[in-house]
């Protein structure tokens, strides 16, 4: 029998930036996929962070899973925003998943974490990786988001990577609608062919793009624009403008850009 999820089916998973979450209206429904796109230059992983910790203050279980950089990495850029990666892991509200150390498994590098995928061309092992992080709250409705950092190396990985892309992002969709969580993805959409980029987001509910921009006096910011949200296409439009202050995300306002 499927879990009654019914009671949080209904709830939204906020960013805890307020303007992105007034456009998003309110914030992204459980059982979302999300993909955040960025392009070099710009930086998606302090988006899909701040996301990540906003559950974890509120109380919400969650994972990174993480293909492109080490575990201090993270934990650098979450302490700078008011959270403890190494608290919430020993208490079980935070899992890591290591995909980077040895994400094609040609050498003997170990992992000094508990959970670890060894071939990111197989789509069963990184949703089993995920599914038994949690096995210590299984039988528990617990509201949690994933971050997975990112898909672009997992399509550098697979020989065939339609094939092996959509069938991780369906897995974790179906897993999203039975629990009532949300998983986010990055993308660096600009490395990879357009029609591709187009096929992966038409298999998330939410797309998100982070570009990079300037003011007039050359001062980098960065620009988001939500470009799609399934059945309410009136979600999107204007793009919002931040910077990065001491590692948080900071509205900028300014009227006159390029």
């Amino acid at each position: 029998m499927m879990p009654n999820t019914s009671g949080v089916e209904k709830k939204l998973f906020s960013f805890g930036i307020p303007s992105l979450d007034e456009i998003l209206g309110g914030g992204i429904p459980a059982g979302s996929n999300v993909l955040i796109e960025d392009e070099i230059g710009a930086e998606a992983d302090p988006f899909v962070l701040q996301f990540l910790a906003e559950g974890l203050r509120t109380g919400e279980y969650g994972y990174i899973f993480s293909t492109e950089h080490p575990y201090e990495y993270y934990n650098e850029m979450m302490t700078g925003i008011g959270v403890n990666p190494d608290m919430l892991e020993a208490t079980g509200r935070l899992k890591f998943i290591d995909a980077f150390s040895n994400p094609f498994g040609y050498t003997d590098v170990k992992t000094s974490h508990e959970h670890a995928v060894h071939n990111l061309s197989q789509p069963r092992e990184i949703n089993e990786t995920i599914r038994r992080s949690f096995l210590h709250v299984q039988n528990q409705q617990i509201l949690k988001r994933g971050i997975v950092v990112s898909l672009s190396s997992i399509v550098y990985a697979a020989d065939d990577s339609k094939k092996i892309i959509f069938s991780f992002l369906q897995n974790r969709l179906a897993a999203n609608k039975r629990e009532g969580s949300v998983t986010t993805f990055t993308l660096h959409h600009d490395a990879h062919d357009p029609i591709l980029v187009k096929a992966i987001e038409h298999n998330c509910d939410v797309t998100i793009r982070v570009t990079k921009s300037h003011t007039k006096a050359e001062r980098p910011i960065t620009e988001v624009r939500v470009i799609n949200v399934k059945g309410k296409p009136e979600l999107t439009g204007e793009p919002i403008l931040f910077e990065f202050i001491s590692g948080k995300i900071i509205p900028y306002y300014e009227e006159e850009m390029f």
